[in-house]
């Protein structure tokens, strides 16, 4: 698959877990942009689908879990191991609490 990225892709420093608006895993955000996640996943996601999602961490510095909602466009699919499968998404909507957690990712980058 062609790199077709239009954004810097950043690292995340703790893990992030990805849950279906039923409360079902979904799988872990590997990394973000400015515009999109992706997750990997031990299933495949159908492409081209909108998904109401909710993101959890547990940052080292805060000793607390946060959550987050957000609206997310499935873009792409793609077996990336042999058991793994990454999926990149859209973001489309985010409440305060993702937009504070996003932000905060985006310190711990600017700190290393």
């Amino acid at each position: 698959m062609k790199d077709q990225r239009q954004f810097v892709r950043k690292s995340l420093h703790c893990m992030v877990s990805v849950f279906s608006n039923e409360g079902k895993p979904m799988g872990s955000m590997v990394d973000y942009s400015d515009s999109g996640i992706m997750v990997v996943s031990y299933q495949p996601i159908e492409s081209d689908q909108t998904y109401d999602i909710t993101i959890v961490d547990l940052p080292n510095n805060i000793g607390r879990k946060r959550t987050g909602k957000v609206t997310v466009k499935s873009v792409w699919s793609d077996k990336v191991s042999q058991t793994m499968f990454g999926t990149g998404f859209l973001l489309i909507e985010q409440d305060e609490q993702a937009k504070t957690m996003f932000a905060s990712y985006d310190e711990a980058n600017i700190n290393l």
